[in-house]
């Protein structure tokens, strides 16, 4: 790449005002010595006045409202494609409830710049409350990141899936080559995303940042956490032990698990089981609830898996293609 690369950075919200002001007054005073920056605000329905707030205090941000909430990976597409339409070379991808250190995203810039076998990077993220300073310690995610290290991302479900494929690219020192970068952070080439597309509309909410990082494996780009880059991320959001969040990650695990081409189909009806069987107790991923619950939940679930048995198909396909690639 040749000239001034331009960053897009994308922060997509539902009724989460309160946030928006650290959020976009950080982001926007970051060191963009070297690199254009432009921000884009994509607003899922809100209620709470947060268009009008973005428009007040921040006019020289992009708004783009969308009429429904059409979740974390529809409206991030939404501004994902406004974004390569106007030429992106990287794309950032960060919450509301986040603080983003001025170096953060030249150091971003200048690593994908070294290392262009990289399609995927994020920072480490630290415990961050508005108000108050970077705490000098990770959030939980990043405990939980660090702890799994390079283990398959279901590794705690079936100990023997190996780690996933590592591309023939360069590795950088000071990497974290983790399942996956949590899409709370997220910084990605726009050449990558233009050869294995966007996000899966489908996952809506949770897992898709997990999906994306895998077809860009399958395609021979490199994923990693930076090790010596640092945001602030408070976590959590306003779905922690809702009906909403325990349904799509119930849903969306059993999608990302069919539509697995590496893990063979004896070991995926292995771990299937498992998580019906605690899904069924009301003890899913998404949270605890009433086994009543956990039955009426788990029975939606295994409905709406039927009905995207074709999608789960092409999903197959796709990977196979990317991985031929």
């Amino acid at each position: 790449m040749t000239g001034t690369p331009t960053v897009a950075a994308i922060v997509v919200g539902t009724n989460e005002r309160r946030w928006l002001t650290s959020c976009f007054e950080s982001l926007c005073a970051s060191d963009t010595d070297g690199f254009t920056l432009r921000v884009c605000y994509v607003d899922n329905a809100s209620t709470d006045g947060s268009i009008d707030l973005v428009g007040r205090e921040f006019p020289q941000i992009q708004v783009i409202g969308n009429h429904a909430n059409i979740g974390f990976a529809g409206a991030n597409n939404v501004g994902m494609r406004r974004a390569l339409a106007a030429g992106a070379d990287y794309l950032f991808l960060v919450n509301p409830d986040t603080c983003t250190p001025a170096s953060l995203l030249a150091q971003m810039v200048r690593f994908m710049r070294q290392w262009p076998g990289y399609g995927i990077i994020g920072p480490l993220q630290l415990r961050y409350t508005p108000g108050k300073p970077l705490a000098a310690e990770y959030n939980e995610w990043t405990l939980l990141a660090l702890d799994a290290g390079e283990r398959h991302v279901l590794a705690n479900d079936h100990a023997a899936l190996p780690t996933h494929p590592q591309p023939q690219s360069p590795r950088s020192p000071d990497t974290l080559e983790h399942a996956y970068v949590q899409g709370a952070a997220l910084f990605a080439s726009a050449r990558m995303l233009r050869e294995i597309g966007l996000f899966d509309d489908i996952f809506h909410t949770y897992y898709e940042e997990v999906d994306l990082c895998r077809r860009a494996r399958l395609a021979g780009w490199r994923v990693a956490l930076l090790t010596d880059a640092v945001i602030g991320h408070h976590g959590g959001g306003g779905t922690v032990g809702s009906a909403y969040r325990r349904q799509h990650m119930m849903r969306n695990k059993y999608y990302y698990l069919a539509a697995d081409i590496d893990i063979p189909r004896l070991v995926q009806a292995r771990i299937a089981l498992q998580w019906l069987v605690r899904d069924l107790r009301g003890r899913g991923i998404g949270g605890e609830s009433p086994v009543l619950t956990g039955i009426a939940e788990t029975t939606g679930t295994l409905a709406w898996l039927a009905r995207h048995c074709h999608a789960i198909a092409r999903r197959r396909r796709l990977h196979r293609a990317l991985r031929a690639r």
